[in-house]
């Protein structure tokens, strides 16, 4: 497939040759999350074509940056998921993520605000310490953070080997990770609920360097998954990978 090539023995521009093509990085960020089918892409993706995530789809797995699969029954859908070349971006979209957060203010009224995208930042945030899996489920979204000493992994999926669980309204996910709220308060306010040792609810509290930026403080566009099973099946809510 014929490309446009910077021409140059240089790291940076073989890299910008592989992903530098618009929404080429953000499809790579989403998948970060686990496997995601072509529909979710493009919910996800507010402003994309069909006819150009096909076509980034395309060149990413040409690149051997991402493959599909099918999952087994009863799920039977075809998803795209990082291949180990892919996962290997995962650092540099990371520090991309850090340096952009310095021209966020708070969102704007117009901006997409995806909770999966927040809890990307919270492996930058990550003070070490903890070995636990937490799951947090946030609406009809569910999201599972694996903790070990010094790293964390955060995927969308739900979890059966949870130390701790987290459930409630976005809004009060949001306020727990990214706002500074106390989980006793927004228990006592019915707003979060917590099955769990005690402690390690405390000391998830304190895991966490102070958010790089304002998530939640304007009311800008969300995706969640209620949006998204609007125009896709149930599938994407129910995965397990």
């Amino acid at each position: 497939m014929p490309r446009k090539s910077y021409r140059q023995y240089c790291g940076v521009a073989r890299a910008l040759d592989v992903v530098g093509e618009r929404w080429s990085l953000l499809i790579l960020r989403n998948l970060l999350l686990g496997p995601r089918r072509y529909s979710d892409l493009l919910a996800e993706l507010p402003g994309i074509t069909t006819n150009l995530l096909a076509k980034r789809l395309r060149e990413l797995e040409t690149r051997e940056l991402i493959e599909k699969r099918l999952l087994a029954p009863p799920l039977a859908a075809t998803v795209y998921r990082l291949t180990d070349v892919g996962r290997a971006l995962e650092p540099v979209i990371s520090e991309l993520g850090r340096w952009g957060a310095r021209f966020m203010g708070a969102p704007e009224r117009h901006d997409t605000v995806n909770l999966g995208w927040a809890f990307l930042s919270l492996k930058r945030r990550y003070r070490g310490g903890l070995s636990c899996t937490v799951e947090a489920r946030a609406g009809e979204r569910s999201f599972t953070l694996d903790f070990s000493e010094q790293s964390l992994s955060v995927e969308e999926r739900a979890t059966e080997r949870a130390d701790l669980r987290l459930s409630g309204e976005p809004s009060a996910i949001l306020a727990l990770f990214f706002q500074g709220a106390l989980a006793a308060h927004l228990q006592h306010a019915g707003r979060l609920r917590v099955t769990g040792p005690r402690a390690l609810l405390r000391g998830l509290e304190r895991a966490f360097g102070p958010p790089e930026f304002a998530v939640g403080v304007a009311q800008p566009r969300a995706i969640t998954r209620r949006k998204l099973s609007k125009r896709n099946s149930s599938v994407a809510s129910k995965r397990s990978v």
